[in-house]
């Protein structure tokens, strides 16, 4: 089966914070919860994740290809092999890409607009 990627939420911080501090990328994770679609069918489906299983851990990576920040309520990930950077509150709530490092405060101004800040 071929990767996928999905955008997924979670209410369990347990899963948030194994997301941010555990998991790797390349890990083969076993995800389930509950798949809905949007109003607009344009529009992505979203996984809420009920239950979070590592099925087998990726080959370890070199620290210095992945770095972990803070901007203040929010989490940043930036990877030496892509410019675009996940951006999560602390809490673990998906906030979006940013296409570039110079967008990161961009998209976290939006997301304080439209949710009233860290969620």
């Amino acid at each position: 089966m071929a990767d996928v990627a999905w955008s997924c939420t979670t209410s369990k911080p347990g899963i948030a914070h194994a997301l941010l501090t555990e998991i790797q990328p390349g890990d083969l994770l076993h995800v389930s919860g509950v798949l809905t679609q949007p109003d607009n069918p344009t529009e992505p489906a979203r996984l809420t994740v009920d239950a979070l299983e590592v099925l087998a851990n990726a080959p370890a990576r070199a620290l210095r290809e992945m770095v972990l920040d803070r901007y203040g309520d929010y989490v940043v990930i930036f990877d030496a092999d892509t410019d675009t950077v996940p951006v999560f509150t602390a809490l673990g709530q998906w906030v979006g890409t940013a296409e570039s490092p110079d967008t990161i405060g961009t998209l976290i101004e939006i997301h304080e607009r439209v949710n009233g800040g860290d969620s």
